[in-house]
């Protein structure tokens, strides 16, 4: 994928306010949603090397799969036109198919981008990764590239190596990284390729209820390869995916008004909510260095 400023290091920046202080904690936030300003973020990183190998293989098509407000969907879509590539979503719930006037924001721009939207009903949608959709998948587009929903893949989770060597270069002494946490590819490669150091921590907050499915692949995505200790913390999902409570849109509004620094309504708004409300319940010792992802999907605030 072509550099645009992708290959300079995001920002690192210090946050400040009251409740830190109290609590003797150095908080930086590390601002990846301004590393493409169209494939922001965590899907930049999921994206690069995928892109890479289907360009490698002769790939002409890329087929993915995500909702009608997916981050995944939106930046595909761009990566997509940007490479050349023809591009097909598969678009959980048919409830749309025939109404493009009720397409989200999301929808709209992809469509706009040239990928071709096709939509399931949800219980079909549910077998989207079984072997004969696949198949069917692979017969009717021969030479295509599958990214799985959310682009979680080794190859997405290799692709946060270099942003990991940034953060250590950018900040040696963190004790605590926080990220987002949908389908698990990003915590994968935050864990998989952080130097190890006794009092280091990494938190996923998922962002759906139920996550527990997610562990086995998150293992597996990590390997045999020694890390970091590292949780998924399940009980800030603020009543489930996409959903964006009173509370939580107050805490959005608030924390953009002290920082000047725009949150996404379902990921990184979450993963910030959590960190405050773990540092306040007294799970962070006092010294620590806390470094926050912001994973961008912005685009989710249209």
């Amino acid at each position: 994928m072509p550099s645009h400023n992708s290959e300079i290091p995001t920002p690192l920046i210090g946050i400040s306010i009251p409740l830190f202080d109290r609590h003797n904690v150095t908080v930086s936030i590390k601002r990846d949603d301004l590393n493409h300003p169209n494939i922001q973020g965590n899907k930049w990183h999921k994206l690069k090397l995928n892109l890479a190998r289907a360009k490698k293989d002769g790939k002409d098509t890329l087929i993915t799969f995500g909702g009608a407000y997916s981050n995944h969907i939106a930046a595909t879509a761009f990566a997509a036109r940007e490479q050349g590539f023809k591009c097909i979503a598969f678009i959980r719930g048919d409830e749309l198919a025939n109404q493009p006037s009720q397409w989200s924001p999301t929808l709209k721009n992809a469509a706009e981008n040239g990928m071709q939207l096709h939509f399931l009903s949800r219980q079909a949608y549910r077998e989207k990764d079984s072997k004969s959709f696949t198949k069917h998948l692979n017969t009717q587009f021969h030479n295509a590239y599958l990214l799985p929903e959310g682009g979680s893949n080794p190859l997405a989770v290799a692709g946060f190596e270099s942003l990991m060597h940034d953060i250590e270069t950018q900040q040696p002494e963190w004790t605590h990284l926080y990220t987002a946490v949908g389908t698990g590819g990003t915590l994968a490669g935050l864990v998989k390729y952080a130097k190890i150091k006794p009092e280091r921590s990494i938190q996923g907050v998922a962002v759906l209820k139920q996550a527990d499915y997610l562990i086995p692949q998150i293992k597996e995505w990590i390997g045999d390869v020694p890390h970091n200790n590292w949780s998924l913390l399940q009980t800030y999902h603020g009543g489930g995916y996409g959903k964006l409570s009173n509370e939580l849109m107050q805490f959005k509004q608030a924390f953009e008004t002290n920082f000047k620094i725009p949150l996404d309504p379902v990921y990184t708004v979450k993963m910030i909510n959590a960190f405050y409300q773990e540092l306040q319940l007294g799970h962070i010792k006092k010294g620590s260095h806390v470094i926050l992802l912001h994973t961008g999907g912005l685009q989710g605030n249209r």
